[in-house]
């Protein structure tokens, strides 16, 4: 039998509820600034996904698919959280935020999927990714990319006052097993074209103009079904950390 992991949760507001899901090595400080502005009339509940910020990080799971739903339905359920929910996710959060919704139908009442992986293949995913940069190869690709860690890990960082919603102490967190089973056997697996077509509730999609330029490319030339919106804007991957009133538009957008 799997093993249950309780993940971190942060909770706030009241009203009906709000699920959220971070991306690749970041944790539920992602939406800081968005949750107080939904937790206004809206149960608003972070969560860190397994392998991240506060939550377990077991040494033996893979951080495929499986091991992070089991988590994500074992905490809510633990939390008694009520069904449906709005389901809410950024980059990695939007494939795990897919495959909860199709495994969980009853669960979810909507999805807003903030600059998902847009990525066609596996394949183009390695190869877009490992293109980004010789920094991206040697910390993702590279044989020697743990003692790369480790190095990074051990250097004197200056101390602030307030944690960003992208941070290095975020990502430092995250133990190798993490790191390498998260990016393989979820940010390279997933299809978000393929799953919205089998999801039937309502789903919200925004990409940026400054995000990888292979996610506008297929956004734009992909047919979405009808209960699919497409927003495109002005900014890059993190776009909606730093711009919370947006973010809050777009999941206002779809109605409770």
């Amino acid at each position: 039998m799997m093993k249950q992991f309780r993940l971190h949760a942060e909770i706030e507001g009241s009203g009906p509820v709000v699920v959220m899901l971070h991306g690749y090595l970041a944790s539920s400080r992602y939406y800081k600034k968005l949750a107080p502005r939904l937790a206004r009339d809206h149960t608003v509940i972070r969560l860190d996904l397994l392998g991240h910020g506060r939550s377990p990080k077991p040494r033996h799971s893979d951080y495929g698919y499986a091991d992070q739903l089991a988590a994500i339905h074992h905490t809510l359920t633990t939390l008694h959280v009520g069904r449906p929910f709005a389901l809410v996710g950024h980059s990695m959060g939007t494939l795990l935020a897919l495959r909860y919704a199709q495994t969980h139908p009853d669960d979810v009442s909507r999805l807003v999927l903030f600059n998902p992986p847009m990525f066609s293949s596996p394949e183009e995913a390695h190869d877009d990714i490992a293109a980004t940069g010789r920094h991206y190869r040697a910390f993702l690709f590279s044989r020697f990319r743990r003692s790369i860690w480790r190095t990074i890990k051990l250097l004197p960082r200056s101390p602030r006052r307030v944690r960003p919603a992208v941070s290095l102490s975020d990502i430092l967190a995250v133990p190798h097993q993490a790191r390498d089973g998260s990016l393989r056997n979820v940010v390279m697996r997933g299809n978000v074209f393929e799953e919205v077509a089998l999801i039937d509730k309502p789903i919200l999609v925004t990409v940026g103009q400054r995000d990888r330029r292979i996610y506008i490319k297929n956004a734009m030339r992909h047919t979405w079904p009808a209960h699919v919106t497409l927003k495109v804007n002005e900014y890059g991957h993190n776009g909606m950390a730093s711009h919370p009133e947006l973010a809050e538009k777009y999941v206002r957008l779809l109605a409770d």
